[in-house]
């Protein structure tokens, strides 16, 4: 069986700046990765299983501004504003 993480890196293709999700997406350019029957976007999932949890209140942003990378280098937790 698997594990999450073996899971979720059969989706990212490494480029030599972005990591780019190549499973599905929400419609929105953003991939989206299920675990346990309940779908996350991807690029959430990345950033918690290799920086730790987002911090309450705050959404993550991409620096990079590709909406499909899972670089989690490329991501910031930020206000919604």
């Amino acid at each position: 069986m698997r594990t999450i993480p073996q899971r979720f890196f059969e989706k990212v293709e490494l480029t030599p700046d972005c990591w780019l999700w190549t499973g599905g997406g929400d419609g929105n350019g953003y991939g989206t990765f299920s675990i346990r029957h309940k779908t996350y976007r991807a690029h959430r999932v990345a950033y918690e299983m290799m920086v730790g949890p987002i911090p309450s209140g705050l959404t993550i942003d991409h620096i990079c501004r590709v909406r499909n990378c899972v670089n989690p280098d490329h991501m910031e937790p930020v206000t919604q504003g």
